[in-house]
């Protein structure tokens, strides 16, 4: 019987401590997830302060007539669609009346032509300038669908001025152009022209160059100035493009918060033809694979994507710059990304932006097929369109492109062009980065500054290897409606976002060149 008791009470007291074991070991488990978690958050440290350094730049009234000037530049009708179809004489009549607009950038500057309309303008520094700067913008603007000039407030080629009816503006001027990009050539026109008038001297050399072709590629405008940039052994410290925008209310977390996302890298681009040849015959005894039942089921796979999402180089930057301005969630989210990279990933392929920024994306853009509607054709074509992320090369995506093609018996080749790669990604520490968040600051206080990867293509990208760096940023205040403006209908400009423009460029002249005014 004692022996009984012995043995009950002992199973028992092992049971209970087993349990207090276990209680233990959870607790322990728990507490070091928590100090793993918390270790990454506590060491995540805002970076914004780099660009909050005050600036000795000056900025002036804007210029009589600016708001006046771009207006009637929108009415130059200075479209690209294809290189044979070129306006000679808009494009002639455009360069006259910024020769009239602006006689003192082209008194003081040295201007050159490339190809026929693209312009290189050189602002030299003294005689102790060590750098050379390159600031980019376009003459060209795309075509409007003709079927959606009734959506249109204004005229799309009128320039047109709009009072704003909230009373939250002063105005908006309407046309193609105002965003993209004749806005930013404009801009930089006027900052120009004032700088030179108030006897501002920088100290290193400014260049600008204003292309005719961008939204065909720019294979007609900048890559010739590129190229006798290379010819001359010219290199740029930075080059300054289009890009990125100051972006509201389409960065989660950050709803209310205005975002100056300035392209460090810009995407690749390729373009590829499938084909698929199966023989046809009559509609009547079909068989039960076609061409374009095969291009049909080779268009659907694409969509399952030919690549693995990532966070590539620039992306690691944007995460750098914005998640510790973010919610206490947020931030513990991007905090400890060794862990929840699969769930942010997962996050990012919820919208069309967020897969662009971590996808090589790759889309069916033209199909083709047929003949007559009673005879089963015996080929069909598929063109697809891939944006290539950094890291990644145009053979790698050919290769997964013939890879797919080859599962549904056809043949994938380059379209037109062998395509382009992604850009080299550029420094966000180096001081022309900081340069560029610190006129932000100087111009939108309110704006974080974050680096940022271009998804769509620049006139940039000729220039691949003769900078230092290279960004990307449109210095203009857009929400996500607004965006859509850019090659949409209703395309336009703010009166204030123009003269704040305006505005950033004056002060980037001023701290990229250390330029001087008279005493």
């Amino acid at each position: 019987v004692h022996l009984f008791v012995f043995f009950t009470k002992l199973r028992i007291l092992t049971k209970h401590y087993s349990t207090v074991k276990k209680y233990i070991l959870s607790t322990l488990i728990l507490v070091f997830a928590v100090l793993v978690g918390l270790v990454p958050l506590v060491n995540l440290k805002s970076i914004q302060s780099y660009y909050e350094v005050p600036t000795e730049a000056v900025v002036f009234p804007p210029l009589r007539g600016s708001q006046d000037r771009l207006a009637k530049s929108i009415q130059f009708e200075t479209i690209s669609q294809h290189p044979r179809m070129l306006d000679t004489a808009t494009f002639d009549a455009f360069g006259q009346f910024l020769r009239a607009s602006y006689p003192g950038v082209f008194d003081m500057l040295e201007v050159d032509t490339f190809s026929t309309h693209t312009y290189l303008l050189h602002w030299p520094g003294t005689d102790e300038a060590t750098k050379n700067y390159l600031f980019i913008a376009h003459q060209d603007v795309v075509p409007v669908d003709r079927k959606s000039i009734a959506e249109w407030s204004g005229s799309p080629f009128s320039g047109d001025f709009l009072a704003d009816s909230t009373g939250d503006v002063e105005g908006w001027i309407y046309g193609r152009g105002t965003l993209d990009d004749k806005s930013a050539l404009i801009a930089l026109m006027e900052t120009m022209e004032s700088l030179s008038y108030s006897g501002f001297q920088p100290k290193e050399h400014l260049y600008f160059c204003f292309g005719q072709d961008e939204e065909i590629g720019g294979k007609a405008g900048a890559a010739f100035v590129a190229a006798h940039c290379r010819a001359k052994g010219l290199r740029f410290d930075a080059i300054l493009d289009e890009g990125g925008i100051i972006s509201t209310g389409s960065i989660p977390g950050l709803k209310d918060t205005p975002v100056a996302l300035i392209g460090s890298a810009e995407k690749g681009y390729l373009s590829v033809e499938v084909t698929f040849n199966v023989a046809g015959g009559h509609s009547s005894m079909p068989n039960t694979e076609t061409a374009i039942t095969r291009a049909a089921a080779f268009t659907n796979a694409l969509s399952d994507g030919l690549f693995q999402s990532e966070f590539s180089a620039p992306l690691e930057g944007f995460i750098t710059h914005l998640a510790p301005e973010m919610p206490w969630a947020l931030k513990s989210v991007f905090a400890n990304r060794f862990l929840t990279e699969p769930l942010l990933l997962n996050i990012y392929q919820q919208s069309h932006t967020g897969r662009a920024l971590t996808n090589n994306t790759a889309v069916a853009t033209m199909i083709s097929s047929g003949i007559k509607d009673n005879v089963v054709p015996a080929s069909a074509r598929v063109v697809c369109n891939t944006r290539i992320l950094p890291g990644t090369t145009p053979e790698d995506v050919l290769e997964r492109y013939v890879a797919l093609a080859a599962k549904f018996g056809g043949t994938a080749t380059p379209y037109n062009t062998t395509g382009s790669g992604a850009s080299a990604t550029s420094s966000t520490e180096h001081e022309d980065f900081v340069k560029i968040g610190q006129a932000v600051k100087h111009v939108f206080p309110k704006a974080l500054v974050s680096p940022y990867l271009t998804i769509g293509g620049t006139d940039s990208k000729h220039f691949e290897g003769l900078a230092q760096n290279t960004y990307r940023f449109l210095p203009i205040v857009l929400s996500a409606e607004e965006v859509g403006g850019i090659h949409g209908t209703n395309e336009r400009i703010s009166v204030d976002g123009f003269n704040k423009m305006i505005d950033f460029y004056t002060v980037m002249m001023q701290l990229w060149s250390a330029g001087k005014f008279p005493e």
